[in-house]
């Protein structure tokens, strides 16, 4: 969509797995094959989330998925990937990026346990996850990742803060994995090296948000139409046959 580059990928609702699941099965198998991820749509942090080898695999982790979420995605999973990091600010098509960043010592899938629960055990919170900072990755792969990072943002009409998660192949093809909105401590970690340390980034949303709300002022909210004069209760239309 857009350009944007993405995996491979099947979505369907909930309602269509309870009324025909062999064609939804046959649907993924046919047009992504295995391996393959399979996550509720709207969620994040990683739950619900898990990785199909095989049908009866792939059952499973759709029954997983339906208990949070109307919406199913399903993945063509990206073997041996680097997972790669760049947060978002701004706003319209004024968005800046920040440094990239690359999480490492997970294997398949970074769990909510992971990201939230044994990093706090350890102390320091999520932001303590070991990750390398900057991301060791060529200059030319970093300049794309950013670019693709602010132009993903742009294309959901984003405002704010937001932190672009993505896929890198071992043939160091791009693909985005998610963008997340409000990010554990606001990714404040990917700015301080590039002019942005935690009170000037909190300064910098701010003046970002009183732009928003003056931008969205402008826009007006109702329409005056002598409507039910013209049209009666009906829907037909005043005045003789």
């Amino acid at each position: 969509a857009n350009g944007l580059p993405m995996v491979e990928h099947i979505w369907f609702y909930r309602s269509s797995w309870i009324e025909d699941q062999q064609r939804i099965l046959t649907d993924i198998e046919n047009n992504l094959g295995y391996s393959v991820f399979v996550k509720p749509a709207n969620l994040g942090s990683s739950i619900g989330i898990s990785k199909a080898n095989e049908r009866e695999g792939l059952i499973r982790a759709i029954e997983i998925a339906i208990r949070y979420d109307r919406k199913i995605l399903v993945e063509k999973a990206v073997e041996n990937p680097r997972e790669i990091n760049c947060a978002v600010m701004g706003y319209d098509e004024d968005v800046v990026s920040s440094l990239c960043e690359e999480p490492v010592g997970w294997e398949e899938i970074l769990s909510f346990e992971d990201k939230y629960i044994r990093s706090n055990i350890k102390g320091g919170g999520k932001e303590s996850s070991r990750r390398i900072i900057p991301a060791d990755i060529e200059d030319n792969i970093r300049e794309k990742i950013e670019e693709i990072a602010r132009k993903s943002f742009i294309c959901i009409d984003g405002s704010g803060n937001a932190r672009v998660d993505f896929l890198l192949d071992e043939d160091s093809n791009i693909f985005i994995n998610e963008i997340n909105t409000l990010p554990g401590s606001i990714a404040f970690y990917l700015w301080e090296d590039i002019g942005y340390p935690f009170r000037e980034l909190i300064d910098k949303m701010i003046d970002i948000a009183i732009g928003v709300h003056r931008d969205r002022n402008e826009n007006m909210y109702f329409y005056e139409a002598d409507l039910f004069n013209k049209v009666h209760l009906g829907g037909g239309k005043t005045g003789k046959a």
